[in-house]
């Protein structure tokens, strides 16, 4: 018999969405992409070979056999959701730091920065997990993380943005693309490209952030959502499978096969979430040391090919053949 690929996290989607009748609402409730809710509930009506909900324009309800499953399976997600919050309120009591990132780690501020914070601190320990900003917003305002590195997002009452960085945005073409040749580009030369992403919460980033910037209806924008990894799916650019963005932590390190090039006036802006007011002593010295980190001088931010947050335009950057993956030296 198979083994069935249905999480947790697909049972929480459910209830979720039967609770509030609308998928929309639940992505609200639980801080993630109505993709992912969508996504998930259908990965489940897949493996059951039945639907578990009627769409209709108000919302959704739940069928028979939806119904049914929910009844069998409610419970005992509601057990283990409360066993991991006990957990975790124990695991609290020691001495660490519980740290959600959007992004690889290998980005230079935060290795640097963590860096900095284990030497200063070498008795905490760092827990760090990935998510979607949304989902690390919602972590932090329930008191599942402590701090939470963003993009592009907003808190919400009773708590703060620490500002970090800010990062050109590349677009990633296959050696040999006729943009290329280019030494930056704009918006406009993407706008019939097909793009590939992930079906990570960096993919249904991507994907937003390409809707919102190439300002084109989604019918007609051609995205595709692969079910790889980051790694694998830079290996599909190169392979010449289509296109995609990429932040600075891929420029600087250069893929074989793969030229980064500028667009223009695109800027992700980070930051980090945490609770407005009086913060215990490993957090404050975590931001304090943020904070310091923000404060260096411009080379230090063009050697990481970054921008110190209050830079609002991308400076001019040398897009030649260093920026193809045969030449990373040019990107250190």
């Amino acid at each position: 018999m198979p083994r069935s690929k249905i999480e947790l996290r697909h049972v929480r989607y459910i209830i979720a969405a039967a609770e509030s009748g609308s998928f929309r609402r639940a992505a609200q409730d639980l801080g993630v992409e109505q993709s992912a809710i969508s996504r998930r509930i259908r990965d489940v009506e897949d493996e059951i070979g039945a639907q578990l909900f009627r769409r209709h324009p108000a919302g959704v309800d739940l069928t028979d056999i939806g119904k049914q499953f929910l009844n069998q399976a409610a419970p005992g997600a509601r057990q283990i959701g409360s066993a991991l919050d006990g957990a975790r309120t124990v695991a609290n009591i020691g001495r660490h730091l519980r740290i959600g990132v959007f992004g690889p780690l290998t980005m230079g501020f935060l290795s640097e920065l963590f860096g900095a914070f284990r030497g200063d601190r070498p008795g905490v320990k760092l827990r760090f997990s990935e998510g979607s900003c949304p989902e690390l917003i919602a972590a932090v305002r329930r008191g599942q993380l402590d701090v939470g590195v963003v993009a592009e997002a907003s808190p919400g009452k009773g708590f703060d943005v620490t500002h970090l960085w800010a990062e050109p945005v590349y677009a990633a073409l296959p050696d040999g693309d006729p943009l290329a040749d280019q030494k930056a580009l704009r918006w406009d030369d993407l706008r019939d490209r097909h793009f590939v992403v992930t079906d990570l919460p960096t993919g249904d980033f991507a994907k937003g952030y390409l809707m919102r910037n190439l300002q084109t209806s989604p019918g007609d924008l051609q995205i595709e959502q692969l079910s790889v990894t980051r790694e694998s799916l830079m290996q599909i650019v190169a392979h010449g499978d289509g296109v995609t963005i990429a932040g600075s932590a891929h420029v600087r390190h250069g893929l074989p096969g793969i030229a980064f090039r500028l667009i223009e006036d695109a800027v992700l802006r980070y930051g980090a979430v945490h609770p407005r007011g009086a913060l215990h002593r490993n957090l404050e010295r975590l931001l304090a040391l943020a904070k310091s980190f923000s404060e260096r001088d411009d080379a230090w931010f063009a050697r990481q090919r970054l921008m110190r947050p209050e830079h609002r335009r991308v400076p001019h950057v040398d897009c030649h053949r260093g920026a193809r993956g045969r030449t990373p030296d040019r990107l250190q």
